[in-house]
């Protein structure tokens, strides 16, 4: 799995995506074309091939505890915020430790709506799976000498009801994770865009 940041050497180039170039044609097509894995697979190498048509190294570097272990593009693109979309490095290496505090405690009302809005989606799916499964096992506990064949018979069964009730609670879950790490990027982000916030080696 690639992590953020990412970027692939191709003829002495470098390339990576930009919010910028997410907000183009080519990058809705590319939303698209990623489709539900979109969150995740953004700041992949595959996504950063397939949008700009190329074949080339993968490059990767997840520590931030100095701006020299990027290239400078890399590094450039990320003081002006580039990346908002695409991923957040490790924001305790990157922030003042006053700013990375301030981080954290806007954080909390963001993390305790997503869980509060998660806690029901839970429940529901559950509550809709337990009669499913109550109903297996009852049908269960009744089974003769065919009991092996039968008993598969009727877990394929409960698994074939329960399907469309998980592919449901997925896809809410999905959104609302999505929704979620949408708005704590963009804090992040509001946050480091401010110069002073910066640790002293992302000034």
């Amino acid at each position: 799995m690639c992590e953020f940041v990412s970027w692939v050497e191709h003829e002495d180039k470098l390339y990576y995506l930009t919010a910028n170039l997410l907000n183009t044609k080519e990058g809705r097509d590319l939303k698209k074309f990623l489709g539900t894995a979109y969150a995740e697979d953004i700041k992949g190498h595959g996504a950063i091939e397939h949008y700009f048509g190329i074949k080339g190294k993968h490059c990767e570097c997840t520590d931030f505890s100095s701006p020299n272990n990027f290239p400078a593009e890399i590094v450039k693109a990320m003081k002006s915020g580039a990346f908002r979309g695409i991923g957040i490095p490790d924001e305790s290496q990157v922030l003042t430790k006053k700013a990375y505090a301030d981080y954290k405690f806007k954080r909390a009302p963001l993390y305790a709506d997503y869980e509060s809005k998660l806690a029901p989606l839970d429940a529901d799916y559950k509550s809709k799976r337990a009669p499913l499964y109550a109903d297996y096992e009852s049908k269960l506990a009744t089974l003769d000498a065919d009991y092996l064949s039968k008993r598969d018979s009727l877990y394929a069964d409960y698994l074939s009801k329960r399907a469309p009730l998980y592919a449901d609670y997925l896809s809410k879950r999905d959104s609302l994770d999505a929704d979620y790490a949408s708005k704590l990027a963009d804090l992040f982000w509001d946050i480091f865009m401010d110069k002073k916030n910066r640790a002293m080696a992302w000034k």
